[in-house]
């Protein structure tokens, strides 16, 4: 049981970001308007760290107390990524990959791209509204001004670092709304080579909005 901190009077945010391991991840924190005197948390399916606690607790108790638990954290990262790996493996997916239906694809890309989006915007500092998996055939992905981002399910067909790359890009767009010099150097900071995988993108069809 975590020891209580000095009371205080302060009214913490309930949400933001902190860095375990290397790794920004999200968090949110439940106050519990209970007379419990511990607290603790979970990390979800989609690796964000969910807390609850007393309301005396501060935010900074908490993300010290995930800091000293970062074996935990990152064991269950690590399961979470192996999961959504043994869900979407087939025994006859070999020499067959262009055969599978898009239900397969659009599945695979909630269980994949959907994750990989929220990390990435985690690592950016930036949040996303919703995200849909289109079949754009022209358009890889997009991003709105009301922060929602649509992805194709097409990118499962792409090597998994062009596919990135899209995902990472649109997210970018949260910070610059359009393809000037600050957009890129942003880009660049994550993906140094993003020219080339643009270029092979472009061979393949289809845009980056």
């Amino acid at each position: 049981m975590a020891r209580r901190a000095a009371a205080t009077s302060e009214r913490p945010s309930s949400g933001g970001f902190l860095m375990v391991a290397g790794r920004q991840l999200p968090y949110t924190v439940t106050w519990s308007s209970t007379r419990r005197r511990s607290y603790g948390f979970v990390v979800d399916g989609e690796g964000a760290i969910q807390f609850t606690a007393p309301r005396w607790v501060r935010v900074a108790e908490l993300l010290a107390f995930a800091e000293r638990r970062h074996k935990f954290i990152e064991r269950r990262l690590a399961e979470l990524a192996a999961r959504r790996e043994r869900a979407l493996r087939k025994e006859d997916l070999a020499g067959k990959w262009c055969e599978l239906p898009e239900a397969w694809y659009r599945r695979a890309a909630k269980m994949l791209m959907v994750p990989r989006l929220r990390w990435w915007a985690a690592r950016v500092g930036v949040t996303v509204g919703t995200v849909r998996i289109t079949s754009g055939r022209t358009v890889w992905g997009s991003c709105n001004s009301h922060g929602n981002i649509s992805l194709s399910w097409r990118l499962m067909q792409v090597p998994e670092p062009l596919r990135d790359y899209v995902i990472l890009h649109e997210v970018c767009h949260r910070k610059h709304m359009n393809h000037g010099v600050r957009f890129w150097a942003l880009v660049g900071k994550y993906v140094p080579d993003y020219l080339e995988k643009r270029r092979a993108l472009n061979k393949m069809g289809g845009e980056i909005g």
